[in-house]
């Protein structure tokens, strides 16, 4: 079942192509070390829960945002996808105990009143049965995180989260930008705290 996703993932998706400043110090967008989060992945099947960990080894520059903003303005979601592919990673989701879930390849931190937000933004991996078979979910190419944390600079930050697996960007205007998530509900993050 498709729906739409609520205002709060619009404007995500629409802070993801804003420019940003992230607050580290002396370092405007890059922390002094690689960070490691980890988090209980909720998903939308009858309570179904699983461990994940989140490496972000950099940040996204505000030039790296605005060109993305202007590649999807220009060219709509295939250009984004496109130029998405080309990027390097930023950092990466995974299950604990596996090699891989997705890397992000922008990925970007904005000051909040009690902490700070991480966005980030990727184009997902399709499987080998995905393309095989053809599933609806291929047309589902973008994967989008939001991570609201709470906590000083110099302590350990925790909070929760969300991580929409497989969204289509179906376009874009003014105010927002629209999404779509193949699932009925996005995957909770729950429990995160900084490691």
């Amino acid at each position: 079942m498709r729906i739409k996703l609520t205002a709060v993932f619009l404007l995500l998706c629409l802070a993801l192509l804003m420019p940003t400043r992230a607050t580290f110090g002396d370092n405007a967008m890059e922390p002094s070390k690689d960070e490691v989060f980890s988090a209980l992945a909720q998903l939308p099947v009858q309570g179904t829960t699983v461990n994940v960990k989140i490496y972000i080894r950099g940040y996204s520059s505000e030039a790296d945002a605005q060109r993305l903003n202007g590649v999807l303005r220009d060219g709509g979601p295939a250009a984004l996808l496109k130029a998405l592919r080309k990027m390097k990673s930023m950092g990466r989701i995974e299950k604990e105990g596996t090699v891989g879930f997705y890397d992000f390849k922008l990925i970007l931190s904005k000051p909040s009143a009690t902490g700070r937000k991480i966005y980030a933004l990727t184009d997902r991996p399709i499987g080998f049965l995905e393309a095989y078979f053809d599933t609806r979910s291929k047309d589902y190419p973008f994967g989008i995180m939001e991570l609201e944390l709470k906590g000083g600079d110099n302590e350990k930050q925790k909070g929760e989260g969300t991580l929409v697996y497989a969204a289509r960007i179906k376009g874009m205007d003014a105010e927002k930008l629209e999404v779509e998530n193949v699932a009925f509900a996005p995957i909770r993050l729950l429990g995160v705290r900084q490691l």
